[in-house]
């Protein structure tokens, strides 16, 4: 049943309210009053997906800053190596960007999968299985944590890195026919110098492809999250729309479909925030980095 703005919003407010309580409703029928317990949203949110909204939260960032710590650095040396100097790393970047763009996350992790877990038992096929089983031996640590996320991490840097290196490469290949660059190399200065230069150029535009493309790098690890379980804002939802079969009056089974919008809403408003967030960050660096802003100070 879809419900008003309004409504939603309430529950998305309310599932942070730890101190909120549930309503006891009475009703009268046929000279009995019978009580009925409606519990506040974060009682609902955490009997529903054994897990706090602020865990859930946690788990989808923890995933986009693994992978991103590992798609920035080795996306910006791959794309200033093969856009600087060519040969075989811009081929092998040429090769492979147009095959990894058509594979989405998911593909990566099934692979991932296949050769880490199923071959070589490296990882989990569950998160939540793996946690749960940690609990059971003990407590729970980062080791658990790192291990239950590490092929999550792994498809959804797969599935980016080329994307990130490319766009870097044809950003240096642009700045490679700017006067400054024929200039330096002219003046014989060592290549690790000249990279560094060409970064602090193309940096601000790579913030730029960044801060667009983070969309699309949250919906694969949204799909990531449902594949192997991973409690986050992804399987949320997931677990927002779906179906199950009643048994009828007639000793049948029948498919019914069930819509929790609550969820569905908290998911998009999350998806907001984060979104607001990481342009807000990179318009900040962009700003800061940017070589043309010292060119207006001085002028």
């Amino acid at each position: 049943m879809i419900k008003g703005v309004k409504h939603y919003v309430e529950f998305s407010v309310g599932l942070f309210d730890k101190d909120k309580n549930g309503t006891i409703v009475e009703i009268e029928y046929n000279g009995t009053t019978y009580q009925y317990y409606y519990p506040p949203p974060r009682e609902i949110f955490i009997e529903w997906l054994k897990i706090t909204p602020e865990k859930c939260i946690a788990i989808t960032i923890s995933i986009l800053l693994l992978s991103m710590a590992i798609i920035f650095p080795l996306g910006l040396y791959w794309g200033l190596k093969a856009g600087h100097k060519g040969g075989i790393p811009d081929r092998i970047l040429l090769l492979l960007a147009p095959v990894f763009s058509g594979f989405p996350g998911w593909f990566w992790g099934l692979m991932f999968l296949w050769i880490l877990w199923w071959r070589f038992d490296i990882g989990t096929i569950s998160y939540i299985n793996h946690i749960q089983k940690a609990e059971a031996h003990g407590s729970v640590g980062l080791v658990d944590h790192l291990v239950g996320l590490l092929i999550p991490v792994l498809a959804l840097t797969f599935a980016n890195i080329t994307i990130y290196a490319f766009n870097v490469r044809n950003l240096v290949k642009q700045e490679a026919h700017e006067g400054y660059f024929l200039v330096d190399v002219l003046k014989g200065l060592p290549d690790r110098k000249i990279r560094r230069k060409l970064l602090r150029t193309v940096f601000p535009a790579f913030l730029t492809f960044t801060s667009y493309n983070f969309l699309n790098l949250m919906i694969n690890e949204m799909a990531i999250e449902k594949l192997f379980d991973v409690p986050g804002i992804g399987y949320v939802l997931s677990r927002s729309v779906g179906k199950y079969f009643v048994r009828t009056a007639e000793g049948t089974w029948t498919q019914q479909f069930y819509f929790f919008g609550e969820g569905i809403f908290f998911v998009a408003l999350v998806m907001t925030i984060l979104y607001f967030i990481n342009s807000t960050v990179m318009e900040a660096l962009y700003l800061r980095l940017d070589p043309r802003r010292e060119v207006h100070e001085e002028a």
